[in-house]
């Protein structure tokens, strides 16, 4: 199983690979396998996350999540459960369920995360935001300053927000259209995917 890696074998495989840093965030997540190398089946990713980083809350219509904590304290939210996470600790986030993680402590984490399966547009999404946010073209929160970017990225991702975005959805995806028509799809490619 992807996930049953050791410490040695995952530093092993992050050796030669891209590092795409989140200052907002304050991680930094190296694709270990991607879904281009699994035919779509799963990807995993290596995030180390310094003291205070967090990705706030958000779900995956289509992705589910296996989380695996190797170093550090994680506070890990699924669905209205909380739970602090250490090492060889684990979670499952099944498709739809509310999903965030901090790292609540005074010193680095680092986990690995599975997801199921991988499309290939969530992986550049996410490249994208991380470059978004290098740039200073993100909210405090992490969300792109335009709102046809957030709509986009979205949409690549498939990370859906709670709240009144739920009910959103379908506006949010005529603007990922709109985004497309007008070539911001190609731009941030070109820009951070190449």
């Amino acid at each position: 199983m992807a996930m049953d890696r050791t410490d040695e074998e995952i530093t092993r495989m992050r050796t030669g690979r891209p590092q795409h840093r989140n200052p907002v965030q304050r991680d930094t997540v190296t694709w270990l396998r991607t879904g281009a190398e699994t035919g779509g089946e799963h990807a995993l990713l290596h995030v180390e996350v310094e003291p205070g980083g967090e990705v706030l809350a958000h779900y995956h219509r289509r992705i589910g999540m296996r989380l695996r904590v190797l170093e550090g304290t994680l506070r890990v939210q699924v669905g209205h459960v909380v739970r602090d996470l250490g090492p060889g600790r684990e979670v499952e986030v099944p498709e739809e369920h509310l999903f965030r993680w901090k790292n609540p402590a005074s010193a680095p984490a680092r986990f690995v995360v599975e997801l199921r399966p991988a499309p290939a547009c969530f992986e550049k999404g996410l490249v994208a935001l991380y470059g978004l946010a290098r740039d200073g073209r993100t909210r405090r929160d992490g969300r792109p300053r335009s709102l046809l970017r957030t709509a986009l990225l979205m949409q690549w991702t498939d990370i859906s927000l709670p709240g009144v975005y739920r009910w959103l959805g379908p506006v949010l995806r005529g603007l990922a259209a709109v985004a497309c028509r007008r070539g911001i799809d190609r731009e941030l490619e070109e820009r951070y995917c190449r």
